[in-house]
């Protein structure tokens, strides 16, 4: 008892001095089992679990059921594993999702595509999927093709944007030619886009063509058509 005492105080002594970089993979479940097993080592539990999944990433990322297979392993120390998972996943989340920009413009929209459209030998269309702060939850290319013939589908759309539960979506287009003038077909496809997003509450902020470097960007919203 005394032994395992003293092998607990100079882990967390260590933990204390430098973190985990000086630990092992097994030191560093038998630190973290150390919150649900008082008393008993915990060294033979936490070389089982690298055994049976083979890495550290695999024990945090087995189901609960499997872990509790494992010899030395109780039901307490299986939800402790889960719920350190649970808890690294919502912040890499969050983070990933704190660090996608806030559009609050068509220039700010422009400023992130940067000269990814700009000097495309085709036209392309790109949907920018938002949620209710006008964050970016995700941005996809949803065609490409020769110059004026890119074909774009307002039920594609709206249904990305659903299975994304997106809130509102910018779409943006380039024109090859440089020229910024929106063609009859420009103006077609943004009104069914419009009466798409209207029926299902979903908002419609912009339509903004592209076009060559150095050229601009014209808005549909801030030119009245929207």
């Amino acid at each position: 008892m005394e032994d395992n005492q003293g092998h607990r105080n100079r882990l967390r002594q260590r933990f204390d001095a430098s973190g985990l970089d000086s630990f092992a993979d097994h030191e560093i479940l038998e630190f973290l089992l150390f919150f649900v097993i008082a008393q008993k080592d915990t060294k033979v539990a936490a070389k089982n679990l690298l055994t049976e999944f083979g890495s550290l990433e695999g024990v945090f990322s087995a189901p609960v059921d499997h872990l509790k297979k494992v010899a030395g392993v109780g039901e307490s120390s299986a939800r402790l594993i889960r719920f350190f998972r649970d808890v690294s996943q919502r912040i890499s989340k969050r983070k990933a999702f704190a660090d996608q920009p806030v559009i609050s413009s068509a220039s700010s929209l422009t400023d992130y595509l940067g000269a990814a459209m700009a000097n495309l030998p085709e036209e392309q269309f790109r949907v920018v999927f938002l949620d209710n702060s006008n964050r970016i939850l995700k941005d996809e290319v949803l065609s490409e093709g020769v110059e004026d013939q890119t074909a774009v589908y307002p039920r594609k759309v709206v249904k990305r944007a659903l299975m994304l539960n997106a809130t509102g979506i910018i779409v943006v287009h380039n024109h090859p030619t440089g020229q910024l003038t929106p063609s009859n077909a420009d103006r077609n496809i943004t009104k069914a886009l419009a009466n798409a997003a209207e029926s299902l509450d979903l908002r419609f902020l912009d339509h903004i063509i592209v076009g060559r470097e150095g050229k601009g960007y014209f808005s549909f919203r801030e030119n009245g058509l929207i």
